[in-house]
């Protein structure tokens, strides 16, 4: 049984936001048992067997666009669904029953909506996204003005596991501004690494941008294995979708 962990902001009813947890499943081995992506190893049938029982599972989505995810800033924003991934991080759609989804195992994903909810987005920021800017380019895919917007920041690896050479510290410290320092943690285990806290990197450029209200950023994948695949834990894995669309104001159930 599929198990989804619902994104917990104040958006319309008719925004549908979640992201799924490795249960419920046919994927074996290193894979088990939830895997969406077609990319790491898994078999594809049993993948496309996850996908479809996915997409069954979505009440009021026609069709799901998948990505071809790069660690770059570009956000295709789409009216109806391609047969094949977009090449990108990031989708957006003001169209009723299109589903923008995105695969991550430590990445931060990111949704947007307007508080009236006539637009989404869902985006993959890992840290290269993050320090080239892609919640700004996200940000400016909206007809509404940034303080009338929500973000709801989904299951990401936690400070306390991501560690990092000084050359990402820097750069991730540019992309909020020397004004705000980073809170930065001595590795205790490799000399001359730091852990740093995406979620807070993701949070101080948002308010920076203005945006109305941010959600979520309580989680972490690498110490949760029951529920979520972790690259940094496990090398070889599965990739949770997290996932955004838009019903008909009238369909909600």
């Amino acid at each position: 049984m599929l198990e989804p962990i619902p994104a917990a902001w104040p958006a319309p009813p008719h925004v549908h936001a979640f992201v799924t947890t490795r249960r419920g499943g046919a994927s074996k081995a290193f894979y088990a048992n939830n895997n969406l992506a077609l990319h790491v190893g898994d078999d594809a049938t049993t993948v496309r067997q996850n996908r479809k029982q996915l997409g069954a599972a979505m009440p009021g989505c026609n069709a799901t666009q998948w990505l071809d995810q790069v660690h770059g800033t570009v956000i295709h924003c789409v009216a109806e669904a391609t047969t094949g991934p977009l090449r990108g991080d990031g989708l957006h759609t003001s169209t009723a029953g299109v589903a923008c989804a995105i695969l991550t195992a430590d990445c931060l994903p990111v949704f947007f909506t307007d508080r009236a909810g006539s637009e989404v987005s869902a985006v993959h920021a890992g840290w290269r996204g993050l320090a080239a800017g892609i919640l700004a380019r996200a940000v400016q895919n909206f007809h509404a003005a940034p303080s009338q917007m929500l973000a709801w920041l989904g299951p990401a690896i936690s400070q306390a596991h991501f560690e990092v050479g000084e050359e990402v510290v820097q750069q991730l410290q540019a992309s909020v501004g020397g004004g705000q320092a980073l809170t930065e943690i001595p590795s205790q285990t490799t000399p001359g690494k730091t852990m740093v806290d995406l979620y807070q990197v993701a949070t101080r450029q948002l308010q920076q941008l203005n945006l109305g209200a941010i959600y979520g950023g309580n989680f972490c994948t690498c110490t949760d294995s029951e529920r979520f695949y972790s690259y940094r834990r496990d090398g070889v894995t599965g990739r949770m979708a997290s996932i955004i669309y838009l019903t008909q104001k009238h369909q909600t159930a």
